[in-house]
């Protein structure tokens, strides 16, 4: 079975109040200013695969707002009724085209054990800046351009 990412939503986590993106299968790159939520994005998708590997202890902490090692949104813990933290992933099976939601939170631990997200996580190709600031101090006779 291969299955393409074709969906993510974030809902109270580092950065994100709410976050949809419909990717369709397609590549990405995240750029932008700081303060975006670049590397709220790779937190959560780190978050997420990583999920997959982990006891449910040590995934719902991170949705907890009783917990110092939570990762919800702070501003949104402010308000009077603040949304519960989740982050869902789609995934869209190539051939059938059948779509699969799985899903972290405080309460739900959908991801674990489950092979695509194993898989995922062993697949996962992240190129970060350190990457490109280390590559531009190893070889910086010539500029690149993204």
């Amino acid at each position: 079975m291969k299955v393409r990412l074709h969906h993510i939503a974030i809902t109270n986590f580092k950065a994100f109040r709410e976050f949809s993106l419909n990717l369709e299968g397609r590549h990405v790159l995240v750029y932008g200013a700081n303060g975006a939520g670049k590397s709220s994005l790779y937190w959560a998708l780190y978050t997420f695969l990583q999920s997959a590997r982990k006891p449910k202890k040590d995934v719902e902490k991170y949705f907890d707002p009783a917990n110092p090692q939570n990762l919800l949104n702070l501003h949104e813990q402010k308000e009077t009724s603040p949304k519960l933290g989740e982050i869902s992933l789609t995934l869209r099976d190539t051939t059938t085209r059948n779509d699969t939601t799985y899903r972290i939170s405080k309460a739900d631990h959908g991801t674990f054990n489950q092979p695509p997200i194993l898989k995922g996580d062993l697949a996962s190709d992240f190129i970060t800046y350190r990457f490109f600031f280390g590559f531009s101090h190893f070889r910086n006779s010539e500029k690149f351009d993204l």
